[in-house]
Order: structure tokens, then sequence, then C-alpha cells
């Protein structure tokens, strides 16, 4: 099988030192290379733009193919031809920048046999397609839209004409509570979840490009909202986002990640709490705002190391200078302290991967409140760890941060550390979202 490979609406790089510190980056090299070395006979195509290395020279399998290498230095040229003077796309430049990535990449889309994609930032539309309310005027996206999302809508709806759009699906993965699917670009319904980090449901609209075929079928398979007699026009569709326990791919051994992993389950430590926190834009409601989080929650217990990038507004409200850490001062960091705290992201009870990384390192995670609200992580985890980590105020946090940090709670802190190894051991054992991967597109080992 040839199955294609990449992230919706951003590039994706391809080694760790060109991931950002803002988290999330290690994911999408890390799962391809996992698929590859899983099914070394398959293989594994990145259709999606990236960082353009040859996969081997990074460490991917040699059932990597990359044919960025080639279409990265063509594209360039041809845009420029497009576009010389890089001005804003019109909508007739949108149409020709369309066409340009439709003719260097349809054909790669349509000759796989499946497709697994992640879902990053993308527009409600983003090649120029009929408004909703008017059909003979077109929408203008934003000029991103043409250049990391439609090019891939546009080959997963080709690919689906070209089988069979009832038998055939793309499987998206979804590690971002922001990028919940809202492209009316993609032409059929899902019939199947996405695998994301969090159990919900939202509608989208289908722009169907004045196509009714299908319409009944769909409407006994998947609840389709729409009048028939607009069935060539837009359907409105619902879709399950299933969690998958995402939040543990880039965690592996062997991952780029997942290679520095050290678990250390030695008390004496310099530090007593410590943690990574990016302040990831003002999301949500006050109390789950982090700039509110760090000020009500952390800086109480005077943390021995805080790292992450913030903004100099918060950094002045917050009286301190947090600055990011690099990737391989991660676990030395982490190390240094014997407990840390996980917090909501973006303004959501998502589940995330800080706190299996304080798992596998051997640092005791709280939870806040209000982090994984519907209890994913722990809900199979021993019952010491779900009545320990999540804390209901800053006063009990910082109680039970004094107790493991006494001579008193040495053998609480062993035991706990001790425990949720074991609790990460066991997760990546599981292997829950390479599984459902696995019996989606037919994959066997």
């Amino acid at each position: 099988m040839r199955i294609g490979y990449g992230k919706l609406g951003r590039s994706m790089p391809l080694t760790l030192d060109k991931c950002g510190n803002l988290g999330g980056d290690v994911e999408m090299a890390a799962v391809v290379g996992r698929l590859a070395r899983r099914y070394p006979q398959h293989t594994f195509v990145l259709l999606g733009r990236n960082s353009g290395e040859r996969p081997q020279d990074v460490g991917l399998p040699s059932n990597v193919e990359n044919p960025w290498t080639e279409w990265g230095p063509e594209l360039r040229g041809r845009l420029a031809r497009a576009n010389p003077d890089r001005s804003a796309l019109t909508v007739e430049r949108h149409i020709q920048v369309r066409e340009i990535f439709r003719d260097l990449t349809e054909q790669a889309f349509v000759g796989a046999d499946a497709h697994v994609f992640w879902v990053g930032q993308h527009g409600t539309t983003n090649s120029p397609i009929p408004t909703v309310k008017d059909r003979s005027v077109l929408t203008k996206p934003q000029d991103w839209c043409a250049f990391y999302a439609s090019f891939i809508l546009n080959g997963i709806n080709a690919w689906r004409e070209a089988r069979n759009a009832l038998v055939y699906e793309e499987v998206y993965l979804n590690a971002d509570a922001r990028n919940n699917h809202k492209m009316r670009d993609l032409k059929w319904p899902l019939l199947n979840p996405v695998l994301a980090q969090y159990n919900f449901t939202n509608n989208i609209k289908h722009e169907r490009y004045g196509d009714a075929t299908a319409y009944r079928d769909y409407v006994d398979i998947r609840k389709i909202l729409d009048d028939p007699a607009n069935a060539d026009k837009v359907w409105t569709s619902t879709i399950d986002n299933v969690y998958s326990r995402l939040e543990v791919n880039g965690l592996y051994p062997g991952t780029p990640f997942g290679s520095l992993i050290r678990f250390n389950d030695d008390w004496n430590r310099p530090g007593h709490f410590g943690l990574f926190i990016n302040e990831a834009g003002r999301y949500g409601k006050p109390d789950v705002r982090r700039v509110n989080v760090v000020e009500d929650w952390v800086l109480p217990l005077d943390p021995y190391f805080m790292c992450g990038t913030w903004t100099d507004e918060s950094k002045k409200k917050l009286g301190r200078d947090i600055t990011p850490a690099p990737w391989d001062q991660y676990y030395p960091n982490l190390h240094s302290v014997r407990t840390t705290l996980t917090t909501p992201s973006s303004g959501s009870g998502w589940a995330t991967a800080k706190p299996w990384e304080a798992f596998a390192g051997g640092t005791v995670c709280f939870f806040h409140p209000k982090y994984d609200t519907q209890n994913n992580i722990l809900s199979d985890a021993p019952q010491e760890l779900q009545e320990w980590l999540r804390v209901k105020t800053p006063d009990e946090l910082a109680l039970r941060v004094k107790h493991l940090n006494s001579q008193a709670g040495r053998n609480d802190w062993l035991h706990l550390v001790t425990r949720q190894r074991q609790h990460f051991v066991r997760a990546l054992g599981d292997q829950q979202y390479m599984n459902m991967i696995d019996k989606r597109i037919g994959l066997s080992a």
C-alpha cells in the first residue's frame, strides 16, 4: 500500500531542531516514523508540506518517501512566476495558485491507497468556492490557506472521487482543541471519527461543487441536515471526535523526543517544584487562562524553574522573566525538581502530552482541576494516582508539594513516580491510537 501523510494547514518539521518550543510539532514525524517501522511492507508518502529533507537523512525508514524534495523547488519557481511581486492574492490569483498545486500534487493523492492527516489550522474555505448565500459570489480565503491547506483538501476530494467515497475515507488525527473540522472545501462527510484527545461532536458544511451524487446514501449512514433540494450545493453533517490516547505519540522510544526520555527516581534533587508552560494565548474563561493560572497556582510556590514562551506584557504582570528551554534541556530541568503541574491547554479540557512526559521521566505531576475534564488520562490509572494527582485548589497543591518535598513524604513521592511510570509504560504498550489507525486503513503488522 501507498499511504499519504501530512498535516493540514502548516509545514511539518522532520527533525527535532526544527520544531518550535510551543509544543505539538514533534508528533508528526514521530507518528510517520512509527507507522513506517511497524509496517515496513507499506510505503508512506509525505504529501503534506514539510521541511524538505530526504527522509533517510533525518532518521526516517527507507519506506518513507518525500516528494517535496523535488516539489519544493518546482513550486517556488511556479509561484514566483505567477505572483512575482508577492502581493496579496486576489480571488483570481487564488484560483491560479490552486491550479499550480493541483497540477503538482493531485495525482500523488489519487495514486495513494489510504491517507492519514493531522488537522492543523485551516479556514472555513481554503480556496475560492461559492458562498452559501449567494452562489454567484466566490469566497476569498486567507493567503496561507492556499499554500498549506487547499491542495490537501483538493487531493483528498479527488482521491475519494476516484475510488468510492462511501468506502474509502481519510484518517484524521487532531491534537489541538482549536483545530476541529470547519473546512467547507471538504466534499464528502466523514463516516468514521477523528482520532483526538477529547470526546466531542461538531457540525461541518460540505461544498458539493454541483454534485448531488450519493445524497440519500449519506442520509442513511450519517445525519445530513440540509434540504434535499440543495443537495448539489451544500450539505451539513456531524463529525464525531473520539479520545484515542493520541497525546502519547511523540514519547515512544525511537521518536525524536521520546529518545530524550530518561526515567529518574532519585528523590535527591535541588528543586521542589517547576514547570514548562507556554502562555498559549488568551483562550477560555479567566480561571483557565494561563497567565491567571500561573499567578494563582504557580507563583505562590516560588518555582525552582519556569520555562516557556510568554509575551512581555504577561511577564511584566507576573513579575518574572520566563524563557524557553532547548529540547535537550527538557528532562535535565524536569529532573531538577520533585513535582510539577499541568494546566488547561488553549482554555480547553483536553488531555495533552505534558503529564505523560512527567510520568515517563519520574517527576510527580499534579493536575489543575480544569485540566483533562473528561479524566481520559487517569481513568485507567492506579487509584492512588487518581486521588493524589488531581488537586482542587492552590492551597491543596501547596500542601501536597510541601509534603512530597519533605523527608516524611519521601516514600510517598517514590511510590507515586513508580506508579506514574507504570501507567506510562502501559499506555505505550496499549498503542490505542495506532491500533485505531490500523483498523481504519486495513494495515497488518
